[in-house]
């Protein structure tokens, strides 16, 4: 399957796929891509979809059989929802096991974010990981779905569906959340991957938050960075339990650190991310 074909992909959830149809970056060059956001959420652009959208870029071109296996992102402006995104993807290594990539996004001659992506060449070694903690399974919680609601459900509302473990010792600066993409996905390893990367900008911040008891109504907040590191293959359509702790915040940044898990408690990915939060009566810059 080509990243091209992507945009063909019916599932019956309109959501979905947009959403992979706007992960399919249009190749303009060699080394340039174009692409868009999704109509939701529509007043801002997600994060996760662009370094999503970085991760499909680059990789077009790494060649075969090497994989994407760690991710490092700036968040350098604010990304408008209405322009179309240009990528630049520079070749920094092509090693015999390891092939490293640069994607700068840009709107109007202007980055707005600066990614490395690191491919490896499938090999064996040492394996360990930790364990996946007890929690509820999804099927037990209550779903709900992030940036709006639909009138007839969450569940169909989009391509996410997000289902909250109870928390645990109160005030406790970590949350527990299953999620998944909620319509089938086409057999492409590459899109799998991007939908991990995507997945992992929801609730790796709900810590930090939780611990201040702070509603995010009542600060202005917006990403710094994103890290995530790629350990095992999954799917993007299939339950994860994604296990965030913020194990610290000062200076008007909160940090967050997530495992990504599979149901059967396979670490697929780990994850974290700095965010400037500032309380609402301070104007963010």
């Amino acid at each position: 399957m080509t990243v091209d074909s992507w945009r063909a992909h019916r599932s019956g959830v309109s959501s979905v796929d947009e959403l992979v149809s706007v992960l399919a970056v249009e190749r303009l060059s060699a080394t340039t891509f174009t692409g868009r956001s999704t109509s939701v959420p529509s007043h801002r652009v997600f994060g996760g979809q662009i370094l999503a959208q970085c991760a499909v870029a680059a990789a077009r071109t790494v060649a075969p059989p090497a994989v994407l296996h760690s991710v490092h992102a700036y968040f350098v402006r604010a990304a408008r929802p209405s322009v179309k995104f240009h990528f630049e993807v520079t070749t920094l290594r092509d090693g015999r096991s390891f092939a490293v990539r640069r994607i700068d996004v840009s709107q109007d001659d202007e980055i707005v974010t600066s990614m490395t992506a690191s491919y490896q060449v499938p090999e064996e070694g040492m394996a360990h990981q930790d364990v996946m903690p007890a929690r509820p399974a999804a099927e037990e919680l209550a779903g709900r779905t992030p940036f709006y609601v639909a009138a007839d459900g969450p569940a169909r509302a989009g391509a996410v569906e997000l289902r909250s473990c109870p928390p645990g010792s109160p005030g406790e600066p970590a949350s527990s959340i299953w999620m998944r993409i909620t319509a089938p996905l086409p057999d492409d390893p590459l899109l799998h991957q991007a939908m991990l990367i995507y997945l992992s900008d929801f609730g790796i911040m709900h810590g930090a938050f939780q611990h201040h008891d702070v509603d995010r109504t009542q600060v202005r907040s917006a990403s710094l960075d994103h890290s995530m590191w790629l350990h095992r293959a999954g799917r993007a359509d299939d339950w994860l339990l994604y296990e965030s702790r913020s194990p610290s915040a000062a200076a008007a940044r909160a940090m967050g650190q997530a495992n990504l898990f599979t149901a059967n408690g396979t670490l697929l990915a780990t994850a974290s991310q700095e965010m400037l939060v500032r309380r609402i009566t301070a104007p963010l810059h």
